[in-house]
Formats: C-alpha cells, structure tokens, sequence
C-alpha cells in the first residue's frame, strides 16, 4: 500500500504542475493538523477481554496529488492519529486496570489514496475521502510485543471551508472523522481491533 502511496505522488507531481490562480487545478498539496476525540477498542472476544483507549487526540497529515479535472482533486494520504489518553483493560468477570502512557501516545498511522471535490463559484468549500490500510502501535511490556495488529480497511471522510491567501495558497478549517479495523492477536489469542476519530483541524492547501 506504501508503494502505490507513492507512486501516486510521484505521478501527480509530475502530470499536474500548471495551475491557474485561485483555481483547483494543476498540482496539489494539502496539510492538517489539529485535536479530536479519538475511540480506540481491541475485544479478545474467546478471553472476554477489552482493551480501550477513549480520549483527547490530536491529529495531523497530508495529501499529495493533482487535479484530474478543474475541482476534482486525485491524491495520496498519510494520516496520524495520536491518542493521548490511558489505556484501560478488562476482562469477563469485570476486573479492570489502567496501563499509563506517561510520555507516549498511541498512534494510528493510515496510508491511502483518495479524491478531494471542491464546489465551483469561489466558495472554496470541500469534501475529500481517502481509503487505505493502517498501521497500529504494538503494546509491548517487559521489551517484547504483546499485542500485534495486522491491518484492514480504513477510510477518512472530511468536509471543510478554505480561504485563499494568495493565488495559489489556502487556509482553512475542517471537520474530519477516521475510521479503522485491525486483526489483533493478544499472546496467541485472536481478536479484532476498531478505531473511530472525530476532529477538528487547520488545514493550508497549496494548489
């Protein structure tokens, strides 16, 4: 999935380099950053056991790509998504604990491509949807992995208002949700992963 990230940067950059001003068109790039509210679950369902992180997180990313048509935007995306609460577990008979991240986050990285449509008339108001795999944080204890994550489908829709700042640069601000599945396996038991995010972000569009 990495490589065909890649190659999509590698091509819209390439094959999109005119641009008109204050137009979407020609080459494309795009960054965000900004915090959310992020759900992070992964059920051992035949142990009975839940880990959860549920809390403030703070995300960033960006795109790459270029305009197949005026206002249709084709691009790669790499989106981080750092959760900065406590990790709680639990089992069965409802015993829980709480496994501090002290300096640390944990973080979902998600590799994909995806399309960005901009409504004509100079409103500078967008939808954009990515889909891709991503990459999870192992929880290690004692120096060794405990948890593996093996990843699926993952997708990012978001909606969001720029303004121009120049004839080629934007700033703005977006509503942002991700969402992401893993197969996860705790010491030898099989189990599934989810992860949902909603955010907040500034975005700065060069286009």
């Amino acid at each position: 999935m990495r490589k065909i990230v890649l190659l999509i940067a590698i091509a819209a950059s390439c094959i999109f380099a005119a641009s008109a001003p204050k137009t979407h068109d020609g080459f494309f790039l795009n960054g965000i950053a900004g915090l959310g509210y992020g759900n992070y679950v992964n059920e051992i369902k035949t142990e009975g056991v839940k880990i959860e992180s549920k809390g403030a997180k703070l995300e960033s990313g960006f795109k790459i790509g270029g305009a197949i048509v005026p206002n249709v935007i084709l691009h790669a995306t790499i989106n981080l998504s750092s959760i900065v609460t406590d990790i709680k577990a639990s089992n069965s008979e409802g015993e829980t604990s709480t496994l501090p991240l002290k300096n640390e986050a944990y973080k979902v990285l998600v590799f994909g491509a995806g399309i960005t449509y901009y409504i004509p008339h100079e409103s500078n108001i967008y939808f954009s949807a990515t889909a891709g795999l991503a990459d999870y944080s192992e929880f290690c204890a004692s120096g060794r992995v405990v948890t593996e994550h093996h990843a699926n489908f993952s997708f990012n829709l978001s909606v969001g208002k720029e303004w121009w700042v120049n004839n080629e640069l934007g700033i703005g601000v977006a509503l942002s949700y991700n969402h992401s599945s893993a197969d996860t396996k705790l010491v030898g038991y099989k189990g599934e992963a989810t992860f949902n995010s909603f955010a907040v972000v500034a975005s700065f569009t060069f286009n």
